[in-house]
């Protein structure tokens, strides 16, 4: 009897080991035809001239990110544009900012997402990092200014408040675009500029200019510190803007004791 219990024992381990050998190659045979699928369909899709299809393999900080390509693991610095530190070997640089600057490009992008690497003018850097915009979608036109607000991670950094426009030659192609991103982040006070968490040495300077340009469009003439003259805003002799000063009334230069030009009779 013992002899019978025991032969149906091992009956039952010889059914159920077979039943899960014949699952486990079934499955690892789905899984192969899924990768072989997925390689088809990388190799199959045509990438632009001057785009390079790679894959993320690791988000480093807000501005740097390692990518799986050809092979090879390389790391690829964003650019122009600039995060606060997270990682930096001199610990007292890292910041809170820099963390929150992390975790949003990590929100972006994660570990084997395809994305697409552009070159401005120079390849790598002193140290031997890839100096790319990343784009989360191949774009149509990589110079149209709506494809990169939407497609380019870089532009979207700044867009969002976590990273200042940063101009650094001579990979300068989009900087003036990424600069009225900062300002427009800035004024809408976007991501970390809500705690002051972003430099803002050169928004301040663009306030300004701003400021001066809005009251250039108000004043009516303007006069010349140096030779105590006033000028409409039309005439040829108009000073240089460090010696400009603007009026918004005729009385008013008068009263600060600016001459009428004699050439533009203001």
């Amino acid at each position: 009897m013992r002899k019978r219990i025991y032969v149906l024992i091992m009956l039952l381990i010889s059914s159920f080991t077979l039943s899960a050998c014949q699952n486990s190659a079934q499955g690892q045979a789905e899984v192969q035809g899924a990768e072989q699928t997925s390689t088809v369909a990388v190799q199959e899709e045509d990438v632009s001239d001057g785009f390079e299809k790679v894959v993320v393999a690791q988000v480093v900080d807000g501005d740097t990110i390692r990518v799986m390509a050809d092979g090879e693991k390389k790391t690829v610095r964003l650019i122009g544009i600039d995060t606060p530190e997270s990682v930096h070997p001199d610990k007292s640089k890292n910041t809170v900012f820099g963390e929150e600057a992390s975790e949003f490009t990590k929100g972006y992008l994660t570990q084997g997402q395809v994305i697409y690497l552009e070159k401005d003018t120079s390849d790598t850097d002193k140290y031997g990092r890839l100096l790319r915009y990343v784009w989360l979608e191949q774009p149509q036109d990589s110079s149209d200014k709506d494809e990169i607000q939407e497609k380019m991670f870089n532009a979207i950094l700044i867009s969002e408040g976590y990273a200042n426009a940063y101009y650094y030659a001579p990979d300068t192609k989009n900087y003036e675009l990424f600069s009225q991103l900062e300002w427009e982040a800035y004024t809408a006070q976007a991501g970390l500029w809500v705690d002051q968490g972003l430099n803002d040495e050169s928004v301040k300077k663009k306030d300004k200019k701003q400021n001066t340009l809005d009251v250039q469009q108000e004043a009516t003439y303007v006069g010349n510190k140096n030779s105590k003259k006033f000028h409409v805003l039309t005439c040829h002799s108009l000073p240089k803007e460090e010696n400009a000063v603007y009026f918004d009334a005729r009385s008013e230069a008068l009263d600060a004791g600016y001459q009428p030009c004699s050439i533009c009779h203001p």
